[in-house]
């Protein structure tokens, strides 16, 4: 029982993180076709995202998934726990160094109305947002799969 909620838990945080990539995907070039201030609206609550949203989702993860193990005949050794502890730095890693600095610049250059560099600071975003989406796509594979195990 205490196994299946863990389970349910991780998948559900593991979600979390899947769903609000993909809502960027849809609605980042949405908001860039409409107004400055809508748009930096947007941006604005990416970076709070970036900030708490997957801050929260990824302890929520990594929690689960150390409890999982602790609760499995699994031990830290197995592929699929090393990968899925590799994504989760990945993650942290790629949010402070990555997408914080890009979002950041894209706030600046919204707010100087340099919608040239906006754009290039979107597609930019966008595309370490895909390999993110990918790799944490490749990381449930490696779990449902038992990689290593």
């Amino acid at each position: 029982m205490r196994r299946d909620v863990l389970l349910v838990a991780h998948i559900a945080a593991i979600s979390a993180w899947l769903g609000a990539n993909v809502v960027q995907f849809v609605l980042t070039p949405w908001f860039a076709r409409r107004s400055i201030p809508e748009n930096l609206g947007w941006i604005s609550a990416t970076l709070f995202l970036g900030r708490r949203y997957y801050n929260v989702v990824g302890a929520l993860v990594a929690f689960t998934g150390v409890l999982l193990v602790l609760e499995s005949d699994y031990n830290f050794s197995a592929g699929f726990v090393i990968v899925g502890v590799a994504m989760i730095v990945v993650g942290a890693v790629t949010g402070v160094a990555v997408f914080d600095r890009l979002i950041n610049q894209h706030i600046v250059a919204l707010q100087s109305s340099d919608l040239v560099l906006a754009a290039q600071l979107r597609a930019r975003t966008l595309w370490v947002a895909v390999v993110d989406t990918s790799l944490l796509l490749l990381t449930a594979y490696a779990m449902v799969k038992r990689w290593h195990a």
